[in-house]
């Protein structure tokens, strides 16, 4: 029952990093009210990978922090399931 509930969490925070990266590309996106529920969903992983994505790879012209957030997430996932698995 954990694993599901951990897997179905980190499904749906992972689609929200993807929604927020389709919302980046329409004009008015970050204007709206989806822009901002899913931001404040998003905010606690994509606000870190927004700094890693400045220091590391600021010389860029696209920004690499969904990815990155996306990447973390699928790491998080993997450790706490594991956790879950022992217990």
């Amino acid at each position: 029952m954990a694993v599901r509930i951990v897997n179905i969490l980190f499904e749906v925070l992972k689609m929200a990093i993807l929604l927020e990266v389709i919302l980046s590309w329409v004009p008015s996106g970050r204007d709206s009210k989806v822009w901002s529920t899913v931001r404040s969903f998003t905010a606690p992983i994509m606000e870190p990978s927004e700094k890693i994505n400045d220091k590391l790879f600021s010389n860029l012209p696209i920004d690499l922090s969904p990815i990155i957030a996306y990447f973390i997430a699928s790491i998080v996932q993997s450790i706490i399931l594991k956790i879950l698995g022992i217990i």
